[in-house]
């Protein structure tokens, strides 16, 4: 999200800016540096050291990272501690301890800023010798593994001699440095090997990129197989070692998807196809992606034929056979075998994936009566067993009604998938919007709104407030929250019924202010508590939440806690 830089403290959630501006003021903020313009970077001292990026243009956060594993919300605190070390200055807050100038700049006073690490590396390069520069890096290869595998994995390619098993060697020394009693990588360990291995991964992008094609895919393949095999020698809970596998695949699927020359394409031909024949990824939803690999770069009748001879051959469970059907019909059209590929169409209609295809090809042929019948048919098929399929084959039905401007139909269509459980009811609303007259809309809107009231389950109460937003229902949005929602759900749809309606808005609040108070007790429930009185009071009604407090500390006299945190509402 996009965050005003003068703006942030109050936009970030509370307690995150706190733990922020705590590591701020206990120095644990190195001093930021400029990498190019707006680009700043700092290592933030936390239960290790973290490397945070914030991007900057115009005055706004348009991105920020972390490395740390926090994912409970979009800001972490160590990118809010970096927030506050940029801003700290012009907000008058320091790190305890720190003396400030006697007496303070004028704003009139501009000074050239620092140059950026970009500049001073550009400066210091432009006045470098080749010697010193040759020096330096045979120093650091020698002296920073980290350093020595993402130069060679940059550059091998410019020597003869570049092979798999080179950058097979590098992963097999990242995985060796990581292994601890019995030859074992340990779950907090296995980060690190991520990491490090997304540093090759990161060199094959730029190689694919360069349109250095051979090279990009000898990274990849070796990042692959190296660390498929240690699935078997580490503790993947976190899932950094399938993360780099999969990863490394989608490396090898880019170049598959690029204008390959000969060579290289039949390189990746050959390699994924022997890499499906010998089971080098057996047991992992790999084997079937390798081979996948290999129909997408087929081109000769030869090579589809060897692959069809594969995919026949081996057993495959019902998952594996859905999709090896799927690479079937791939190999066939790659090879200009249309007519067999039709065929095998008809006959695997079953399956959803071949099911989808056909009607995308009547669709482009114009046989929109084909299409209809399609989807018509999967329908029937799957309506008692697969219901969110059979939802699948009326939203193909939707967009069949609307290529034929058959409104009726659209309308029918859509409004049935607005209400449905696990489809987007934002696209089926503008469809609505567009299909149903506008002198009808109203009475529209009325009958989906008492029809999704009377559905009465959470998923639907916050699409009917959805809908009330969309249409500005203010009065039917304060009725259903009211009926529906807890004190987190009012919360949400406060900021369109604040003006309207604070008086009812605070009523809302209080009563749920006693329900969470006759659930339980306990200092995190006042203080709960205490926020969302809190929250009556900036809503602009002060006088109804005093009132609500001496009623508060009337009923439970008893509760010292409560009492403490209702004294600093």
């Amino acid at each position: 999200m996009n965050i005003p830089i003068n703006q942030f403290e109050q936009i970030i959630d509370e307690t995150i800016l706190k733990r922020g501006l705590d590591y701020f003021r206990k120095g644990l903020v190195e001093e930021p540096e400029e990498l190019s313009p707006g680009l700043y970077e700092a290592i933030v001292q936390g239960s290790e050291p973290y490397r945070v990026s914030i991007t900057i243009k115009n005055e706004v956060i348009t991105d920020y990272s972390c490395t740390c594993p926090y994912d409970f919300g979009p800001v972490c605190k160590h990118v809010v501690s970096l927030l506050f070390a940029l801003q700290g200055d012009s907000m008058g807050i320091r790190v305890r301890g720190k003396k400030t100038s006697a007496a303070p700049k004028q704003k009139s006073e501009k000074k050239a800023g620092p140059k950026t690490v970009k500049e001073q590396v550009d400066e210091i390069l432009s006045k470098l010798s080749v010697e010193a520069l040759e020096g330096f890096i045979r120093e650091q290869s020698l002296a920073d593994p980290a350093f020595r595998r993402r130069f060679l994995a940059e550059f091998t390619s410019s020597i003869k001699g570049e092979s798999k098993s080179v950058y097979a060697q590098q992963v097999k020394s990242i995985l060796q440095s990581a292994k601890g009693r019995g030859g074992f990588i340990e779950w907090n360990r296995a980060a690190s090997v991520s990491k490090a291995v997304y540093g090759l991964l990161s060199s094959a992008k730029k190689h694919l990129e360069m349109k250095n094609y051979q090279t990009a895919m000898l990274i990849s393949c070796a990042v692959l197989e190296e660390m498929v095999k240690a699935l078997q020698f580490a503790d993947d809970s976190d899932g950094d070692i399938g993360g780099c596998v999969e990863a490394a695949v989608e490396t090898l699927g880019q170049a598959a998807a690029s204008k390959l020359p000969e060579e290289q394409r039949k390189w990746l031909f050959d390699y994924a196809a022997t890499a499906f024949q010998k089971k080098l990824f057996d047991g992992w939803d790999w084997h079937m992606g390798i081979v996948r690999l290999a129909a997408e770069v087929t081109q000769e009748k030869q090579e589809a034929e060897l692959l069809l001879k594969l995919l026949e051959s081996v057993p495959h469970s019902e998952y594996e056979a859905d999709r090896a059907r799927e690479m079937v019909l791939l190999i066939l059209r790659k090879s200009g075998q249309d007519e067999e590929a039709d065929a095998y169409m008809a006959r695997h209609l079953k399956d959803p994936s071949i099911r989808e295809q056909a009607i995308k090809q009547a669709m482009e042929l114009g046989d929109l009566k084909k299409a209809g019948d399609l989807a018509r048919q999967g329908i029937l098929q799957d309506k008692k067993d697969k219901p969110g399929l059979a939802n699948q084959w009326v939203d193909w039905l939707l967009k069949i009604a609307l290529e034929q401007k058959d409104r009726e139909a659209a309308v029918t269509h859509a409004r049935y998938l607005f209400g449905q459980f696990n489809r987007d009811h934002r696209q089926y609303y503008k469809i609505l919007k567009t299909q149903v007259d506008e002198s009808e809309w109203p009475a529209f809107v009325d009958k989906l709104i008492k029809d999704i009231a009377g559905k009465d389950s959470w998923s639907d109460t916050h699409m009917l407030a959805w809908l009330c937003i969309q249409e500005e229902r203010w009065k039917q949005l304060l009725q259903t929250i009211s009926q529906h929602l807890t004190l987190n759900g009012i919360k949400e749809y406060e900021p369109y019924l604040a003006k309207l309606y604070p008086e009812e808005l605070a009523g809302l609040y209080k009563h749920g202010i006693l329900e969470l108070l006759e659930r339980g007790t306990g200092r995190n429930h006042y203080q709960e508590a205490a926020r969302f009185v809190r929250r009556m009071k900036k809503i602009g009604e002060v006088k109804q939440a005093e009132e609500f407090v001496k009623q508060l500390k009337q009923k439970y006299p008893q509760r010292r806690a409560l009492l403490e945190e209702l004294e600093k509402v």
